[in-house]
């Protein structure tokens, strides 16, 4: 068998195994339930018409809150109900797309399908992503991530034809656009992406006014078409009334300072180890990345230098998220790190293909044990993590399925204590969307003292209490 035939075989059956650790690590996914946020998103969605979904999903500048996760979110519970496996195997099956599009990004940025597994073992199998795997409340970042990088995949794949892109190809890229757009705000950084790939793969002939425009009509006009849909989507989230700048965490609070602790945070994040990277060490390594791009001529490490350092952006000036906000941004990481040793390792094995093969397989075989304890380790610390949490909900759910198992529609339930004294709306969504009555009245005795209202008992069909950790029906009097 020839060297390169031999190479792509064993590249292959290397990525069927890795997909195979990937969903034996996050299999646990499809035992999951839901937890505050699923029931909040998904009450959300529920109580506002199916137009104004469609709408929202057309119009993706409007306001409307990630309209993309709102069709995952009611198109399931309309099928199967207040049920949480559907909801997981539908984001199973999205997070193996996912899984991939990695490669295929990488494989298609760096030339190599070694490096495109090394991405895979680093990134793609990682513990900062840990509540994308166990909780469908971060599906918004999963959907963005397979339609920014679907759109891109597609987009390289029609340029490396060896020409642009037709318009009709244009708008199919642009929809996968759009649809990103509606998962999550975190996608308007797809025009920085294809920009980057025409700027180092087909740059301008010369930086004259006269070519840069001809270039931007030519090789640039995707980029150019999604940046102008970027600013009218940015405009209407901003100033639409449901914005998420009224919600002081989206505020953002523009600073280099907070730029760079940042990039550090999220850095941290992925490595998900103890470190900590000041911003000058952040700076002082972007630096050397791009001095180490230029002495090897690689553009995959440009363009990963470069979608590095805008990729944060969106995240850089509100308040730090955890590992799996930076879902979308980390291809950077795996698209430089992969390239970096795909280079290091041609350079040392020159022409030679077989040893280069044999050095490939055996460094990747290391890597995998030297990661699958640490990996199986810390997701399933996050997997107990997450399932604790959704725990409870379960538990109030069979508590108030035994206390009223059928009440009339439009049926009015007063709870008298919140449970476990959480001062939120938690009970009220899920009582809501587990009986799938909209005119199910749940009121909360908490809200009425607050607003100093009298409240008789007696008027409601049910009254519920907390008492010893679990709910109580308190008879009617």
């Amino acid at each position: 068998m020839r060297a390169d035939k031999l190479g792509r075989v064993l590249t292959l059956a290397a990525g069927l195994a890795l997909f195979a650790w990937f969903v034996w690590l996050i299999r646990p996914g499809l035992a999951s339930w839901f937890d505050a946020d699923d029931l909040m998103n998904l009450h959300y969605y529920w109580t506002r018409p199916w137009s104004a979904l469609l709408k929202a999903n057309l119009a993706f500048w409007s306001s409307y809150y990630r309209p993309a996760g709102g069709l995952f979110y009611r198109s399931i519970y309309a099928l199967w109900g207040f049920h949480p496996l559907p909801f997981h195997i539908a984001a199973l099956a999205l997070l193996s797309v996912s899984f991939a599009l990695l490669a295929l990004v990488v494989w298609q940025l760096t030339g190599s399908r070694w490096g495109a597994l090394v991405a895979l073992l680093l990134v793609g199998i990682n513990p900062s992503f840990g509540p994308v795997y166990f909780d469908t409340a971060t599906i918004y970042d999963v959907l963005a991530f397979t339609f920014f990088w679907s759109a891109f995949a597609l987009y390289v794949r029609f340029r490396q034809a060896g020409r642009l892109p037709g318009w009709g190809r244009l708008a199919l890229v642009f929809g996968l656009f759009v649809a990103a757009l509606d998962a999550k705000e975190i996608s308007v950084l797809l025009p920085v992406a294809v920009a980057l790939y025409e700027s180092f793969w087909h740059p301008p002939a010369s930086w004259k006014p006269a070519e840069l425009c001809r270039w931007t009509c030519h090789e640039g006009r995707f980029a150019a078409i999604a940046g102008l849909a970027d600013i009218v989507y940015i405009i209407g989230k901003r100033y639409g009334p449901d914005s998420l700048w009224q919600v002081a965490a989206y505020r953002p609070h523009y600073s280099a300072g907070a730029y760079f602790q940042s990039l550090s945070h999220y850095l941290c994040q992925l490595i998900y180890r103890p470190v900590t990277i000041s911003s000058w060490q952040i700076a002082g390594l972007l630096v050397a990345m791009l001095a180490v791009a230029a002495i090897a001529r690689r553009r995959c490490l440009l363009w990963g230098v470069g979608f590095i350092v805008v990729g944060v952006l969106p995240l850089a000036f509100i308040a730090p998220r955890i590992g799996f906000a930076y879902l979308v941004p980390s291809v950077g990481w795996a698209v430089y790190v992969s390239g970096l040793l795909d280079w290091l390792l041609e350079s040392l094995t020159g022409r030679r293909v077989r040893l280069r093969n044999a050095l490939q397989m055996v460094l990747l075989a290391a890597l995998f044990l030297a990661l699958a304890h640490w990996q199986r380790k810390h997701i399933g610390m996050q997997e107990r993590a997450v399932h604790e949490g959704q725990a409870r909900y379960r538990r109030y759910t069979e508590q108030i399925h035994a206390l009223i198992p059928a009440p009339r529609k439009g049926a009015r339930i007063l709870l008298l204590s919140d449970a476990e004294g959480r001062d939120g709306y938690d009970v009220y969504f899920l009582m809501r969307l587990y009986y799938g009555d909209p005119k199910l009245e749940v009121q909360r005795m908490t809200v009425w003292r607050g607003q100093h209202v009298n409240v008789d008992p007696s008027t409601y069909d049910y009254v519920l209490d907390w008492v010893d950790s679990r709910f109580v029906l308190v008879p009617r009097r």
